[in-house]
C-alpha cells in the first residue's frame, strides 16, 4: 500500500495519507521541495522518513484514514 505526503510550505505542515484516503487527490499534482505538494512513498518506513526530512515545524497524520 503506497503512502503519500502533502507538503504545504505556506503554513509549514507536511501531513501523512494512505493511498485511499479521500483527501488524495485523484491527479495529485507534484511540485518541487521549495514550492511542496504531493509526493507517493511505497511503504511506510520510507514515507514517514520523508516526513521527518520534509523540513517543516509541524508533522501529522491525517484524521480521517489514520495512517
Amino acid at each position: 500500500m503506497a503512502l503519500w505526503v502533502n507538503i504545504r510550505r505556506s503554513v509549514d505542515e507536511a501531513v501523512l495519507h494512505k493511498e485511499r484516503c479521500i483527501e488524495v487527490p485523484s491527479i495529485p499534482t507534484r511540485s518541487d521541495f521549495w514550492e511542496g505538494g504531493w509526493f507517493e512513498y511505497p511503504d511506510k518506513d520510507t514515507a514517514l522518513d520523508a516526513l521527518e526530512q520534509s523540513g517543516v515545524v509541524r508533522q501529522v497524520k491525517c484524521r480521517l484514514c489514520k495512517p
